[in-house]
């Protein structure tokens, strides 16, 4: 028996990234399975076509009150990822218009669920400040791509030479993100901290802001290492800058997941980020840093990691096979076909 399943999904503009790509991991991963995913689906479709369920992708969007309201009418099921929209540091931007819209409108949506999803437990920990415990499941996002550790590889490929220290900034160029703060610690470090290593910046974002750090790197260009503003990339090229890199930072302020560490674990590349993200167990794993999002205590994990962190093959490769076990797809994939109903009914 088929699984008719409604995708709501925030307009492209906002759903780049991180939040893109889990949506069609879920895609991908049922489409060879009994469940038929009708993506961008719209209010006016679910009256007309009722789908066995709904799931909503994000928040903030008319239309998915107005679609969770004909769903509770119409008695359709309907599962709400958040992606992140309700943690502490989104929440408390716009602060003026979001709470009004969410006493009003938002809070229907979500308390009306039959299941709110979180990518990690620091998000369903958040999250119970809006909808109740018992509605809650906590489903990390997965490895997709057959892809794996190729450092000497890859560094051939993009002409990185031998010896050097390659520093890899992959996301949104944007300020939740934090390269301001990674920018200012380098700049901090004594020369002799940097040397040999260059700042690697993979990624859009907004023209001004951009602009923005470009010049202060500039103007600070005595003070920094070599930076290398890449712009975005996709595909092979992507997975080549994350295989190459030494160290791979996303000084963050805030991350319900934080897909591009996944992405660096698997190909075995260890990690600099914040303790707001999910990732604090990379210091057990012995994979890498996680600091403050504070210039000082970035700062202090590149100078230990210029002085004293060695990085090998095996160990890349060690890495990536503890990745591949604990965010599998067949294991996660199967977490969501729960959610969406008994499995057993479309073959998985």
């Amino acid at each position: 028996m088929s699984l008719n399943v409604a995708f709501f999904e925030p307009p492209p503009q906002q759903a780049e990234g991180g939040l893109e790509r889990a949506i069609e991991m879920l895609d991908d991963y049922f489409e060879p399975r009994d469940v038929q995913v009708r993506r961008r689906a719209t209010a006016s479709e679910v009256w007309s076509r009722p789908p066995d369920l709904v799931h909503f992708h994000g928040l903030w969007q008319p239309d998915h009150a107005w679609a969770s309201w004909l769903c509770r009418r119409l008695d359709v099921p309907y599962v709400v990822s958040p992606h992140g929209m309700l943690e502490p540091w989104a929440w408390a931007q716009k602060k003026w218009k979001k709470r009004p819209y969410y006493a009003a409108v938002e809070r229907f949506h979500l308390q009306g669920a039959d299941c709110v999803l979180a990518t990690s437990e620091q998000e369903a920990s958040n999250l119970r400040a809006f909808v109740s415990e018992t509605k809650l499941q906590s489903i990390p996002l997965a490895i997709t791509d057959d892809v794996g550790p190729a450092y000497s590889e890859a560094r051939e490929a993009l002409g990185w030479p031998d010896g050097e220290r390659v520093l890899l900034y992959l996301s949104r160029v944007h300020p939740k993100k934090g390269l301001h703060m990674l920018l200012e610690a380098l700049v901090d470090l004594p020369s002799s901290a940097t040397e040999n290593t260059r700042l690697v910046v993979v990624g859009p974002g907004p023209d001004e802001y951009v602009e923005r750090l470009q010049s202060y790197s500039y103007q600070h260009q005595d003070q920094l290492p070599e930076v290398v503003w890449r712009g975005p990339v996709w595909g092979d090229e992507k997975w080549m800058y994350l295989q190459g890199a030494d160290l791979m930072c996303l000084p963050t302020h805030s991350e319900n997941f934080g897909l591009v560490v996944l992405e660096s674990l698997q190909v075995g590349t260890p990690v600099l980020t914040t303790d707001t993200t999910p990732w604090g167990f990379l210091q057990e794993w012995a994979a890498g840093f996680i600091v403050a999002p504070d210039v000082e205590e970035i700062g202090e994990a590149l100078r230990s990691f210029n002085e004293g962190f060695r990085w090998t093959d095996p160990k890349r490769h060690q890495l990536a096979r503890r990745a591949r076990k604990r965010f599998s797809m067949s294991k996660v994939g199967s977490k969501y076909a729960e959610v969406y109903g008994d499995p057993s009914k479309f073959g998985i």
